[in-house]
């Protein structure tokens, strides 16, 4: 099976990237193009071949929700997947109704994007495979994909700013010292290094030292997995 093309249609050029290493990281799966405004996304969509659309709905130009209606309403061989902020329940059922793969609100964990494009990954397969189509491959395709992930975490460290670490360290071209991260994320020191200790505990985070000229050597971190199982 050829690689899935991806395009990713985000505004915040951050969440962009993120969500480009996040894609790239899966087996099976290449991002072709990134663009920031549903205007520059439905001219790639008529212009490239593309196979998935992981889509925002706060876009410039045209925003996610009528982006989508015009896929499909040209009746596209496109699937799409929405990372969003948006979360109320009239959004929601309105994106539903004219078929997403998923609805993924944002922050999210990699794992649960990995096992979205995972299941992605598979029913395609299946399609290609197979001229006819079993009951149970059919239910398959339409069962509603529950990740469980495990919620057990010191008490002294919560989910959400872990995720918001984990997803600054994917951004960072280049290792980063303690200090640079705390200010990157907003929080202090002290509570930087605590959730580093456990990323590097759990054999996700590499620690180096940089030696510099003047003064003591600094400890600096590259994320070696996104896949932060909590």
């Amino acid at each position: 099976m050829k690689k899935i093309k991806v395009l990713i249609v985000e505004d915040d050029p951050m969440v962009a990237e993120i969500n480009k290493n996040y894609t790239e990281a899966v087996e099976g799966f290449c991002v072709n193009c990134v663009t920031k405004n549903g205007k520059d996304a439905l001219e790639k969509i008529n212009t490239m071949n593309i196979d998935l659309v992981i889509l925002d709905i706060y876009l410039p130009e045209i925003n996610g929700v009528d982006l989508l209606s015009l896929i499909r309403r040209e009746d596209k061989n496109i699937d799409v997947i929405m990372i969003t902020a948006a979360d109320d329940s009239d959004t929601v059922s309105r994106v539903l109704r004219q078929g997403v793969i998923a609805y993924i609100t944002k922050p999210f964990k990699f794992d649960r994007y990995r096992f979205i494009l995972e299941n992605y990954r598979r029913q395609k397969q299946t399609i290609l495979q197979k001229t006819n189509l079993e009951q149970s491959d059919i239910d398959n395709m339409l069962a509603v994909a529950v990740h469980n992930e495990k919620k057990v975490m010191p008490k002294n460290l919560h989910t959400q700013t872990l995720t918001m670490i984990t997803n600054y360290l994917l951004a960072c071209k280049e290792p980063i010292s303690a200090e640079e991260l705390s200010s990157g994320v907003g929080i202090s020191r002290v509570t930087c290094r605590r959730y580093l200790e456990y990323l590097v505990d759990k054999g996700q985070l590499q620690m180096d030292l940089s030696y510099i000229s003047v003064g003591r050597p600094i400890h600096r971190f590259t994320l070696v997995s996104p896949d932060i199982n909590l």
